[in-house]
């Protein structure tokens, strides 16, 4: 039992560092990206949309694996 809630600890801890890393380094040059696009109308997905799957997978999916 405290093997599973250790290894559940574990897999939220690199879930919260991938989000972090993601945000950082990650997302403004997406969201610069997007920006820019706007302009000239050739924009696709929102990276907020794109964040908040990896918010999902780190904080829900990865912790329950």
């Amino acid at each position: 039992m405290m093997h599973n809630l250790f290894g559940a600890f574990v897999f939220l801890v690199i879930g919260l560092a991938d989000i972090m890393i993601m945000q950082r380094m990650v997302y403004p040059q997406m969201r610069k990206r997007y920006e820019e696009a706007k302009v000239t109308g050739s924009q696709g997905r929102d990276p907020a949309l794109f964040m908040n799957g990896i918010r999902f997978f780190s904080l829900i999916l990865l912790p329950v694996l």
